[in-house]
């Protein structure tokens, strides 16, 4: 299957005793709008703070950046265990943004339909089972071992949509969407859900497949 992917400086010049208390005053500005763009507490993004999901329970741990790029860390609830991520970040354009989303408008495969009517495509290869759907201007792909899904290659989609539908995840209103999740948890946090509203793009990484909709699903219109 083809999974490729696709800051004013404004200069004062003056004369006389006056010079200083002109230039003074900006400088100061610019301090405080400096400041009150940081992002340091959850209460300041679009994340939510707790999300329970099928498999765990998890909150945000730390936020850090700018209004404009910022990430919130998650970790497993009573432990310090690093397992998702939000990031939101503004680019120069919305073809740039674009460019990250990674969204599939068609792969290859078999012909497969979803419990729900939904039309996908399904092909196997190297010990894993891949199912491709698009459902408004999202692009759902799911990732699950062979053996696990070896009497039923639709077992672990048929899991995700139905997730999806519960959440209104593919609801949001966006430009374009991306989802790409594996049936086994992920160490390296390969579960993905990435959305474009014009020039930014948000994304939610994590171990686990349904913790990574469950936040991507509540996260701030």
């Amino acid at each position: 299957m083809d999974f490729t992917r696709k800051a004013k400086l404004g200069i004062f010049t003056a004369t006389g005793a006056l010079v200083l208390g002109l230039v003074a005053a900006p400088s100061v500005n610019h301090v405080l709008h400096a400041a009150s763009d940081n992002v340091s507490t959850v209460s300041q993004t679009a994340a939510p703070t707790t999300v329970k999901a099928t498999d765990q329970k998890v909150t945000a741990d730390s936020a850090s950046g700018t209004k404009s790029n910022y990430s919130v860390s998650y970790v497993k609830s009573g432990t310090d265990t690093k397992t998702a991520t939000y990031k939101q970040t503004d680019y120069n354009s919305s073809s740039d943004a674009s460019n990250k989303v990674d969204y599939l408008s068609n792969t290859n495969g078999d012909s497969v339909t979803l419990n729900n009517g939904e039309t996908a495509t399904v092909q196997g290869t190297m010990g894993r089972v891949y199912v491709h759907w698009n459902t408004g201007n999202w692009s759902v792909t799911t990732v699950a071992n062979t053996q696990d899904v070896a009497t039923n290659p639709t077992k672990f989609a048929n899991q995700v949509n139905k997730q999806i539908e519960n959440q209104d995840l593919t609801s949001k209103k966006v430009t374009s969407g991306a989802v790409t999740v594996y049936n086994q948890p992920q160490s390296g946090e390969a579960n993905s859900v990435k959305w474009q509203k014009s020039d930014t793009v948000s994304q939610v990484q994590g171990q686990q497949a349904s913790t990574v909709l469950k936040i991507a699903a509540t996260t701030k219109e």
